[in-house]
């Protein structure tokens, strides 16, 4: 995890950008522009060559305004700089410019810039994040033990606080904070002592979160609700399918998403901790297969197509997405998307995927497979729905609080319907035979709001529907039947849907406990089950929808073979699509040598690459002893940041099946002599890191006692931070 002085320093270098000579100035948490502008508030402002070169104040505390050439002024005042670069200024509002509309002026060695710009007396705070976007995993630090997360309601056996932090909070009066959609004691707010222009609320758990899974934090202030981001909440210790372990600890399994293969009696599971999709047999109750993703990609939604042969997963943390071919379990593609993306859904031969970082939507056509178009939205898509008839797509923009609607047959924007400043749209559902859209609020302060928009005129109308519990997280639809899942209530709340005089009317029929933290649904028409992934327990739930009775329960972190109480990253290991090296050749290597690198093996199709890890070093996925990638955040070439760095590698070949892989591999004269694992880096994830002799090659000069390693995991997905439960936090 950054810090929050890295974090304030740099922000987000490639979410937001501007073309031209234009200037964007946004709340450098949330992304978020004048609406979210106020004394004291630190801002980004972005650009195309305004400055030079790079340069960051050396105390964040106590900060310069001129930096690297830079000054920046709003009106006639002189503003405290972070950072600056040739695309980006990172600033701070003094408090000393009172509300109002100005000129911002930007002047460095390259010229002087200006913009329009409004300062309000009250905005919406904005909240951090750990990547910097203002979006996904929150800034938001274990304010007893200073660790990220994720967290158990309890710490060392007394209720846990957690400390958020934010800028442009209105300290005239306490915030309110949901998390979950749950209300959460405040026990303190105010200035952290680390950074100017940084503010600090710490929060009380409640015991009712626990095991709710990765859910929603928002911040309310002067009756403005900040960007939405989210933590992940486990379950108290033993609870659940896995094995016990200390509170706060990290698994290494998280459920996600859940989609029905059409026509068969299967279903995927993503898996966003252990970068999988498991293949679930909703016949026999179990996991009868697991395909590798890329170690780090933190897979998020998936998606089926009509006919059953192709999925798409989203890989939130690596930008991109899989194709999947479902007749061989293998990942046949690697698309590049925009920042983040967290949703996806097809039309016809096109996948559409929502890129929540970076504010747009990617047409993938599957049969090329390519890019088709990328559509510039408003701020964080984060749910989508498709009209099969229309070819319209329903955009869900959480924290622009709006539904952009585009056409996927001329890839344009044809609509924008507002749901109110304080909107924080998620999930959306489609009633064709009502002509209605349905969304799903989990930050609602009030409980969820559940908000109908008529599709033939865009007119919204509130339902005074509320689940059972609040943070629902998904919905679904079947004829005039709607299913919520009441991630905070451990149920699924079954209504009905209908329209009495214009007006848009939800009945609850019936609620269904369904196990802890539910956090996505799907359908299975062949069954007639409703699919329910439960996060906090680690199993998908059948719900027979003719009886609202359970019809079964998988152990969705379990594939076959696996011993029960598996919590490590084994699965992958045995997965049939990973990469496999079965020999080297040559075996061993000269410092300062080129050799023709040979690789025989399997599944090496598609390698984007060659990792060379030392004995000890190896980021393992079998032993369970790595917290590896995202959670640290390692965003480096492949999965291991302990790859030898004296290793250069051209000219990757790979033959048709996928059995032989060459390259061109030099390794520098300074390196040092020992052997090394030669890691694959596929589509399909990549081979095993622990070293043996089927996959060492050595760099010459080393003792007999140095060959043979047997790597082992290292990484410990731990941050640094300071913080101080009840006053102000340094980290």
């Amino acid at each position: 995890m950054k810090t929050l002085a890295a974090v304030l320093l740099v922000s987000s270098l490639c979410t937001i950008g501007a073309s031209g000579q234009s200037l964007q100035v946004l709340n450098a948490a949330s992304f978020l522009a004048n609406e979210a502008l106020t004394p004291g508030t630190i801002i980004s402002i972005f650009g195309y060559r305004i400055a030079t070169g790079t340069a960051q104040a050396g105390d964040p505390q106590n900060l310069p305004t001129t930096l690297g050439g830079v000054t920046v002024k709003i009106g006639n005042t002189p503003l405290a700089l972070f950072y600056t670069s040739p695309n980006q200024v990172n600033a701070l509002i003094g408090t000393n410019i009172a509300p109002g509309s100005y000129q911002l002026t930007l002047t460095s060695p390259v010229g002087t810039f200006t913009t329009p710009i409004t300062i309000s007396a009250v905005a919406a705070p904005g909240v951090f994040s750990v990547f910097g976007t203002g979006t996904r995993d929150g800034a938001v630090l274990n304010a007893i033990t200073f660790s990220p997360g994720p967290f158990t309601v309890t710490t060392h056996g007394a209720p846990t606080y957690l400390s958020i932090y934010v800028t442009g909070l209105n300290l005239s009066a306490a915030p309110t904070v949901t998390i979950g959609g749950t209300p959460v004691n405040v026990t303190f707010y105010g200035n952290a002592p680390c950074c100017a222009g940084l503010q600090q609320i710490n929060v009380q758990l409640p015991p009712s979160l626990a095991g709710a899974g990765r859910v929603e934090v928002a911040v309310t202030a002067g009756g403005m609700v900040s960007n939405v981001v989210e933590i992940v909440i486990l379950p108290n210790p033993g609870e659940g399918l896995f094995p016990p372990q200390a509170e706060n600890t990290p698994r290494a399994r998280e459920l996600a998403d859940v989609a029905w293969i059409p026509g068969t009696h299967m279903a995927l599971i993503t898996d966003e901790e252990d970068d999988v999709v498991r293949i679930a047999d909703l016949d026999a109750r179990k996991i009868i297969n697991v395909i590798d993703l890329p170690s780090g990609s933190g897979p998020n939604a998936v998606a089926v197509n009509a006919v059953g042969s192709i999925a798409v997963a989203t890989e939130r943390d690596a930008a991109s997405v899989a194709l999947i071919d479902l007749a061989t379990g293998i990942v046949t593609a690697q698309i590049p998307t925009g920042g983040g993306p967290s949703a996806v859904a097809f039309y016809n031969n096109l996948a559409v995927v929502a890129n929540e970082d970076s504010n747009t939507i990617t047409v993938i056509d599957v049969t090329v497979p390519q890019v088709t178009a990328t559509i510039q939205v408003a701020r964080a898509p984060r749910g989508l729905a498709i009209d099969p008839t229309t070819g319209i797509a329903y955009v869900t923009c959480e924290d622009a609080g709006a539904i952009v609607e585009v056409n996927l047959s001329t890839l344009a924007v044809t609509g924008n319907v507002p749901l109110g400043p304080n909107s924080r749209p998620k999930a959306v559902a489609l009633l064709p035979a009502l002509g209605y859209a349905l969304v799903v609020e989990p930050s609602d302060a009030g409980g969820d709001s559940i908000v109908a928009v008529n599709l033939s005129n865009g007119n919204i109308q509130t339902t005074g529907f509320q689940v059972a519990a609040a943070g629902n997280n998904d919905l679904v639809v079947s004829g005039n039947y709607v299913y919520f899942a009441d991630q905070t209530g451990s149920s699924v709340t079954i209504a009905k849907a209908g329209v009495n005089n214009n007006q848009f009317t939800l009945t609850t029929e019936s609620q269904v406990p369904i196990g802890l933290g539910p956090r996505s649904l799907a359908i299975d028409t062949l069954d007639n089950f409703l699919l329910v992934t439960n996060e906090g327990d680690g199993t998908l739930v059948l719900l027979n929808l003719s009886t609202l009775q359970i019809a079964g329960t998988i152990n969705a972190v379990k594939a076959e073979g696996e011993s029960e109480g598996e919590d490590d990253h084994h699965d992958r290991g045995e997965a049939a699509n990973q990469p496999l090296v079965q020999s080297v050749q040559p075996a061993s290597i000269q410092p300062g040598q080129t050799v023709n690198l040979i690789l025989n093996g399997m599944n090496l199709q598609g390698a984007t690459g060659l990792d060379f890890l030392a004995s000890g070093d190896a980021n393992s996925q079998g032993n369970g002893d790595s917290e590896r990638h995202r959670h640290n955040g390692h965003n480096g070439h492949g999965p291991f940041s302990n790859s030898d760095p004296d290793f250069t590698v051209t000219a990757i070949q790979v033959s048709p099946d996928g059995t032989q892989l060459t390259a061109v591999v030099t390794v520098s004269m300074a390196d040092t002599p020992g052997p090394r694992a030669v890691v694959v880096l596929t589509p399909n994830g990549e081979s095993n890191p622990n070293a043996s002799p089927h996959d060492t090659l050595t760099i010459a000069g080393a003792t007999q006692n140095d060959q043979g390693g047997n790597g082992q995991g290292n990484g410990n997905g731990q941050g640094n931070g300071n913080g101080q439960h009840g006053n102000g936090g340094d980290h």
